[in-house]
């Protein structure tokens, strides 16, 4: 038998005992802290971890979690001798959990999912489109990243056992996640989880007729507040760009002229970078698109459609949502994208296209980066009190589509209206609660503040402050 160290820092028990069954894995080692202790860990087969995602943290993202604890004592040798005993509990407990759990699945929400699904993507829609859309958006609810209900440690359970608390537990997931990407509260996203998972339930009382679905946490409504530039700002923003590329973007450049702009890889704040900085703003202030769309953006796929009427179709798009085409609906696209596309190869990546684009995706990061990067520069040069957000590509999306409906107010109501949500991958409910009804709003304090002074109300006058 090996001989243990008089100094050490963590022993791996089985280069100490050779004989006994218990994990190769299982260490002794020594924990700080006011009292040093003597803890020991070990971590279970992953096939055989009944823990939720297999003990990884993070919702499954992260590192997989040891097994822990104290040994109660200072003697190495009686702390390998108790680490042995207490894996050989622990795995015992571990594995009557994971059998427990494997019985459970057999009618938890998984096996209502395959039931269910199967069903509901063999019924007919009106059309190709309508039936694609369908299946995709229900097969995120299920197996979305982090928040499908097949990644909650509650869709293994018997459905008999799904609590309220776990619902709760859910619904907070969901608001977290919805103020990290858009600021809000995540109550439509709730409201679509809750119905799905009211479905799949509602299948389970084929083998539990009398099954009571637990309560839901209650949804607030919370209309949604963006951060936008108004039209001085956002012209004062174009001006400032445009002086820090030199005014090379008002200049009928050429490719080759493009590619000799000065440009550094080390130092981002340079003459090429402001110059597709310019162009990602005035694509998405014409186009509507998202910040995630800029790095997989081609020169071939924007048109001109005639009458000064340019196209972008998105051939790749986010969620794998359906090719759209994509209409300016400003009438000076033209002019921009005639001078913009001189500037550009025929066909090739659109914005900063010196940087590769591997297939592994990583490049979406460093262009939108750069690009974010670039627009908080400007913005603090020109805007200093001007909050851009945690996104701040998507601010200007928000832009385009407020100062457009501030321009237009024929866009409110009817076909206009259902039209321009096409047009900008977003649906009527959402130009509602987020761009028209804060104008609406606005435009009514505005005339009453009008009036009130009109009829001589002044504050001063009826109550002494």
């Amino acid at each position: 038998m090996k001989k243990i160290p008089e100094v050490w820092n963590k022993l791996r028990v089985a280069d100490y005992v050779t004989v006994g069954n218990f994990p190769s894995n299982l260490s002794i080692y020594w924990r700080g802290g006011k009292s040093k202790k003597i803890y020991s860990h070990y971590l279970p087969d992953v096939d055989e971890d009944p823990r939720p995602h297999h003990g990884r943290c993070n919702n499954g993202k992260g590192k997989r979690l040891y097994r822990e604890s104290s040994m109660r004592t200072d003697n190495s040798r009686e702390a390998m001798s108790n680490a042995i005993s207490w894996a050989k509990k622990d795995l015992k407990e571990l594995q009557k959990i994971h059998s427990d759990t494997e019985s459970k699945k057999e009618f938890s929400l998984h096996k209502y999912w395959e039931n269910w699904s199967f069903r509901e993507f063999e019924k007919p829609r009106r059309n190709l489109q309508a039936d694609r859309k369908f299946k995709r958006d229900t097969q995120l609810k299920w197996d979305g990243e982090e928040y499908g209900v097949k990644h909650q440690a509650w869709s293994f359970k018997s459905v008999d056992e799904i609590t309220f608390a776990d619902f709760q537990e859910y619904f907070s997931l969901l608001e977290i996640r919805a103020r990290r990407n858009n600021g809000t509260n995540g109550s439509g996203m709730k409201e679509q989880q809750k119905t799905f998972i009211r479905n799949l339930m509602k299948e389970a009382r084929v083998d539990f007729p009398h099954l009571q679905i637990p309560e839901f946490p209650s949804i607030s409504r919370q209309t949604k507040q963006v951060s936008h530039l108004n039209i001085h700002q956002w012209e004062l923003l174009l001006r400032t760009i445009k002086e820090l590329c030199d005014f090379a973007v008002n200049k009928e450049l050429t490719y080759k002229q493009y590619k000799s702009l000065e440009w550094n890889q080390f130092n981002r704040q340079n003459q090429r970078n402001w110059v597709d900085l310019y162009d990602a703003l005035l694509v998405e202030w014409f186009f509507y698109l998202r910040s995630e769309d800029m790095p997989r953006l081609k020169s071939e796929w924007f048109q001109d459609n005639g009458d000064g009427i340019y196209e972008c179709l998105l051939e790749e798009t986010k969620g794998n949502r359906d090719i759209h085409i994509t209409r300016s609906f400003r009438p000076d696209a033209d002019r921009f994208m005639k001078r913009m596309k001189m500037r550009r190869q025929k066909k090739g990546y659109l914005i900063c296209p010196e940087i590769p684009r591997p297939e592994d995706g990583g490049a979406e990061n460093k262009v939108r980066n750069l690009l974010n990067f670039l627009l908080r520069k400007a913005v603090e040069k020109c805007l200093p009190d001007f909050d851009l957000g945690e996104k701040p590509l998507t601010t200007i999306r928000h832009t385009a589509f407020r100062l457009m409906l501030e321009d237009d107010p024929t866009l409110w109501v009817g076909h206009k209206l259902r039209d321009f949500a096409s047009n900008g991958h977003t649906s009527v409910d959402q130009l509602m609660t987020t761009y028209i009804t804060p104008i609406q709003s606005e435009i009514t304090a505005k005339e009453t503040r009008a009036n009130m002074r009109s009829k001589g109300w002044s504050t001063g006058s009826r109550v002494k402050v």
